[in-house]
């Protein structure tokens, strides 16, 4: 999932190698990230002008022959790469000198035509690494972010004021499912940031309960800070206390628009010329630092000109359902389809439908946050945080009961695949965005009865056990898997679960 830490964990190992604290027998590392691989998708170079493009360094080196060196490639955010790569049908590659395009490059290198000798790290969700060939993989690791004394030390750490932390701590922990969300170090950071925002405010009611609520409220506070920079410059107070007065409402809707337009195209980095064409102001978008900044580069290379990126991919996935959800509510445009023609009677849940389908139908995952921000904006609790930037949504629940029964049934078509049940786990924290517990609440009535077969369960039930048990109110410290029967079967099915216990 983005932000479980994929990106740290190789910038840590990097870091440790380059001070001879790890790994002294791999003589060169060289980090590739997507999605600045990404930019060069549309010109040919060769794996050495790419190498010194990315480490202007090694321009100056006189290695004549990378396969006498002991060199790992890190290819970090596989799931964010929009370079097309087709390992059944791809031109054999050996030369580094010769210029082709960073695809062919790329599906050589990982098929061992390229530099055989090379160590390959890839990381990615794992949805989209399911498309690497298996045969080409030695090792699977899983980044599982932090557990429960690791959450408990970054929000101790992060406060100096005990009675804050302990006061924060309390409340995160209110919440199973966000205490649980926690174990992604960057919903630490928001969560830290919004949490202390209410503690200081001394609001204690209205605590988000949700991914959505979390990143609302982000937003929310975001906008409180804009205004404390700009009050000095307004000539009326209650214009610059407004969270959605004007300059407010057209940044964040000029960056949402960025979120979804980029989004759409696989994009993650953006220049000035991505910015302009959705009406950004550079100096007004700079104020939500917490949102959206600029990548500092050293000008050489592949950085000549300013890139820019959201503060994390999960903040630009909800900025991008934010507008997909503005621009239908407002004009009736479902943004989700080809032609995205303006519909003032477009159903509202056909909507919904479509940005389901969207989601499972994703190669990547890349849009299954995205897919729960939106139905979590659906709620009209949500809504009413906008007030002043939206308007409400009609007939909100009758809709979303519709949504809820179209979920179900996607649940409910028996799938088997490892990606099925990836899939159907984000389902049903969709239907918890939405409120509903009534998939959950049967599962639970059935573990109850002492005749449960569990080796008789469909793809859907294993699914719904897995989310019950990860969200439960009671700490898997230990999972007692003979409570499920010993078989591979039902093992395979639980690992999910396996995986966040201390003890099985």
């Amino acid at each position: 999932m983005a932000g479980m830490g994929k990106t740290f964990v190789t910038m840590k190992y990097m870091l440790d190698w380059a001070e001879g604290k790890a790994n002294e027998n791999i003589y060169y590392t060289f980090p590739l990230p997507f999605r600045e691989l990404n930019l060069r998708k549309e010109r040919e170079h060769s794996f050495e002008e790419l190498i010194h493009q990315f480490i202007p360094a090694m321009e100056t080196s006189e290695i004549k022959d990378y396969n006498k060196y002991k060199i790992l490639i890190v290819l970090d955010g596989y799931d964010e790469c929009r370079l097309d790569l087709d390992f059944s049908e791809n031109t054999v590659w050996t030369d580094m000198t010769k210029p082709t395009s960073v695809k062919v490059l790329l599906t050589n290198l990982i098929q061992g035509n390229l530099l055989p000798k090379a160590q390959i790290w890839i990381t990615s969700r794992p949805a989209a690494s399911n498309n690497i060939p298996g045969d080409k993989v030695d090792r699977v690791t899983e980044v599982r972010g932090f557990n429960d004394n690791q959450k408990e030390q970054y929000f101790r750490k992060r406060f100096s004021d005990k009675h804050l932390t302990e006061k924060i701590l309390s409340n995160v922990k209110k919440s199973r499912s966000l205490y649980i969300m926690c174990h992604i170090p960057v919903f630490c950071w928001i969560t830290s940031e919004v949490l202390e925002d209410f503690v200081s405010r001394n609001q204690d009611e209205g605590m988000p309960k949700t991914l959505t609520d979390m990143y609302i409220h982000l937003l929310l506070l975001q906008c409180r800070q804009a205004n404390v920079k700009y009050r000095d410059e307004a000539a009326d107070g209650s214009e610059t206390d407004s969270c959605w007065n004007t300059r407010n409402k057209e940044t964040i809707l000029s960056l949402s628009k960025l979120a979804f337009d980029e989004l759409k195209k696989g994009n993650l980095l953006f220049t000035e010329d991505n910015l302009k064409e959705c009406g950004i102001d550079i100096t007004n978008a700079a104020v939500f630092s917490g949102l959206f900044t600029q990548i500092k580069r050293d000008g050489r290379g592949l950085y000549q000109q300013k890139l820019f990126c959201f503060a994390h991919m999960s903040i630009q996935e909800f900025l991008a359902a934010f507008y997909a959800f503005y621009i239908f509510n407002d004009k009736g445009q479902n943004l989700l389809t080809i032609s995205a023609s303006t519909n003032a009677d477009y159903p509202a849940s056909d909507f919904y439908k479509t940005a389901v389908n969207k989601a499972l139908n994703s190669e990547h995952g890349d849009w299954d946050l995205f897919l729960r921000f939106l139905l979590g904006l659906s709620l009209e609790t949500n809504q009413d945080l906008f007030q002043g930037l939206l308007k409400k949504s009609e007939n909100t629940k009758e809709t979303n009961m519709k949504t809820i029964e179209f979920i179900k049934e996607k649940i409910r078509e028996e799938k088997n695949d490892d990606k099925s049940a990836d899939k159907n786990l984000n389902l049903f924290y969709c239907l918890n965005e939405l409120n509903d517990h009534s998939l959950v609440e049967e599962v639970k009535k059935y573990l109850q009865s002492e005749t449960t077969k569990f080796e008789k369960f469909s793809a859907a039930q294993w699914s719904a056990l897995t989310f019950v048990l990860l969200t439960s109110d009671e700490k898997l410290d230990v999972f007692d898997l003979k409570k499920y029967l010993k078989s591979e079967k039902v093992l395979l099915g639980m690992l999910p679960v396996v995986k966040v216990s201390k003890t099985t």
